[in-house]
């Protein structure tokens, strides 16, 4: 029998990004495992408010946490776990590495997801990266740190070599640190990879990007394209913020491994692209930037639009390179010209803003975990069913459901977003992401948006 399965298989532990780990003492083993299990129980009561069924556990070779897992998870079917006395979500064995390539006089970064069949795979792997001195004790995100493409293709094949279902995925393929992103421009996955891309089968989409976008490159079009959370936190507004939908037969990992490598993919549910952290090129202000720009400058543009060799007008620096950007530079590159607007995806996609963020733009709360936005966001699940539902159902079906249930303000911003009647002022660039605008429409194709303290560079198209 052929069911559809709810995926999210980028995510990470509390462990996340090196800087708990840091701190880390065997004497407070007992501390760091109350608080990664309230993590995953935490994940258990997210999910289902999603509509989420299957979960990546994040950083699974750190062994403070692979440790834990081991103590608190129960195997359900081979390679698929969840919590005990928990049984709303499925957790796989996954985790992200960063792999680095010099190149030139700079050093390529890449993340990678790897997703693993069982413990004693995990376990494999994590003698492996010990044999490349790579300091995993440390940092729940590891870098592994190669000396020429040789070394990067050998590295992942020596991976891929523990068990053929290992899965490697490149990571948010288009933003700064994806394959293709603006850290080193690359435009071709064997510039990095050599001769392991044979063996890549699925790609991340990440936040800024969507099957349309990555529809201008050509080398993409044979490949599984995935969206994931890549979530650090087991927030509403971070868990499920993208998910893909596949076909299965069984919820076992070889079935699930099976189907993405086939392509099975129902559809995927991702951000607007504008709403993504990097979605244009530009410089945000210098409350984030400083010693380049001061708090009231900032620039951000389209393709069309980006200043000569990339180049800040403000501070005459590098611009970040944005998504939208770099997916015309690569299909340039491959040569094969597209226009974005006449794309019609090889994969069905949705795209949706996240009902927590049109609950806080409808009551003008900005903390997206307040109680107030909370309560709101259980009730209207309590109605609809998960939140996938509100993306999958007809705007007639929507109101027939919430109409007289919910505050006028809620219902008329979720007909917006329905109706697609909405952008982002800003849109996403340089790390910040894109703020709501609802009742309005915007062209992402036509942003050329320079502000500068100095009236003579201040311009505002």
């Amino acid at each position: 029998m052929i069911m559809e399965l709810t995926v999210d298989l980028h995510a990470h532990s509390v462990f996340a990004g090196g800087t708990q780990a840091l701190k880390l003492t065997p004497e407070k083993y007992s501390e760091n495992k109350k608080k990664a299990v309230n993590h995953l129980k935490k994940t258990n009561e997210t999910m289902p408010l999603k509509g989420i069924d299957l979960i990546g556990t994040g950083d699974c070779q750190f062994t403070i946490w692979t440790d834990i897992l081991k103590e608190v998870v129960i195997e359900d079917t081979p390679g698929i776990f969840y919590l005990e006395g928990n049984f709303h979500t499925r957790f796989i064995l996954q985790t992200e590495i960063i792999f680095t390539l010099p190149i030139k006089k700079h050093s390529k970064i890449v993340h990678i997801v790897f997703l693993f069949p069982n413990f004693t795979s995990v376990e494999s792997f994590r003698d492996l990266l010990t044999s490349w001195d790579v300091k995993h004790e440390k940092m729940a995100r590891p870098f592994v740190k190669c000396a020429s493409q040789a070394q990067v293709s050998d590295r992942i094949f020596r991976i891929l070599e523990i068990d053929p279902f290992i899965e490697i995925i490149p990571a948010h393929i288009m933003t700064p640190q994806g394959i293709f992103g603006s850290n080193i421009k690359l435009t071709r996955l064997s510039d990095f990879f050599g001769p392991v891309t044979d063996r890549i089968n699925i790609l991340e989409t990440g936040l800024s990007a969507d099957p349309q976008f990555l529809g201008l490159i050509p080398e993409l079009d044979t490949k599984t394209l995935i969206s994931n959370s890549d979530a650090h936190s087991s927030a509403l507004h971070r868990m499920g913020r993208e998910f893909t939908v596949i076909r299965v037969s069984k919820i076992e990992y070889s079935h699930i491994i099976q189907s993405l490598r086939s392509n099975k993919v129902e559809y995927t549910v991702e951000f607007p692209p504008e709403e993504g952290r990097f979605f244009l090129t530009g410089h945000r202000s210098g409350r984030k930037k400083p010693g380049v720009h001061d708090n009231s400058q900032y620039c951000y543009f389209s393709p069309q639009h980006v200043p000569e060799g990339d180049i800040c007008p403000i501070c005459h620096k590098n611009l970040t390179i944005g998504v939208f950007q770099r997916c015309m530079e690569v299909a340039k590159a491959q040569g094969i010209s597209r226009n974005l607007n006449s794309i019609i995806p090889k994969q069905k996609f949705i795209r949706m803003v996240p009902l927590i963020d049109i609950l806080s733009k409808a009551r003008n709360v900005k903390t997206r975990t307040s109680k107030l936005l909370i309560r709101d966001y259980k009730h209207i699940v309590s109605i609809i069913g998960p939140e996938n539902i509100l993306w999958k159902i007809t705007l007639d079906e929507m109101e027939e459901k919430l109409s007289g249930q919910v505050d006028e303000p809620i219902l008329n911003a979720l007909r917006h977003v329905k109706k697609g009647n909405f952008t982002f002022y800003p849109y996403g660039y340089d790390g910040e992401y894109g703020t709501l605008k609802l009742g309005e429409q915007g062209n992402f194709q036509d942003i050329k948006v320079i502000k500068s303290s100095t009236p003579l560079q201040q311009k505002l198209y």
